[in-house]
């Protein structure tokens, strides 16, 4: 991604953007009741790395939160270490789909041959109620996407919603290998 994209992208959901995971009904922490104790979880653009204290084995990446274990982005994360799980909630949003397919790419390369991954995406919608937010150019994420994406990259979808915080909606998606 471009370095002042990305450098901006950083800034917004560091110091401006405030999450509300706890609300959403598909892609908040009901998912850790879908995740086994003893998987290996890559949660990419961690935010807070909320996930850590509620789930056994998770590595927290994030580009531009000091909270993650690994302060990268998907692109630049290098790790011998293969995961079972990933989460992708809200984090594989912006750009186009160059992009997009990009960080797909480099997030199915880290993950175990049966694993699965947990989608949060924002459908385009430039909704966070700032000014800042009008500067980002989101992903037009569809459900066909999702799963011509799936299809794409070996994967099946097991689940796809429309989830919501009760402020944001936002599609959610299991994808199965």
């Amino acid at each position: 991604m471009h370095n002042k994209q990305q450098s901006f992208l950083n800034h917004y959901f560091a110091d401006i953007w405030k999450g509300d995971i706890a609300h959403y009904i598909y892609s908040g922490f009901s998912i850790c009741d879908k995740i086994s104790d003893n998987s290996a979880i890559l949660d990419v653009g961690c935010g807070d790395n909320l996930f850590k204290a509620r789930l056994q084995n998770v590595t927290g990446i994030d580009p531009g939160n000091k909270k993650a274990d690994y302060l990268t982005s998907i692109e630049d994360y290098r790790s011998t270490d293969r995961y079972d799980v990933a989460l992708c909630l809200g984090s594989i949003n912006f750009g186009n789909e160059v992009i997009i397919k990009n960080q797909i790419k480099h997030v199915v390369d880290l993950l175990k041959p049966n694993a699965r991954i947990f989608w949060r995406c924002n459908p385009g919608q430039q909704d966070h109620n700032n000014n800042e937010c009008q500067e980002i150019k989101f992903f037009s994420w569809s459900f066909e996407l999702l799963r011509q994406y799936a299809d794409e990259y070996g994967f099946t979808v097991k689940n796809a919603a429309i989830d919501s915080n009760k402020v944001h909606q936002r599609l959610y998606c299991e994808w199965h290998r």
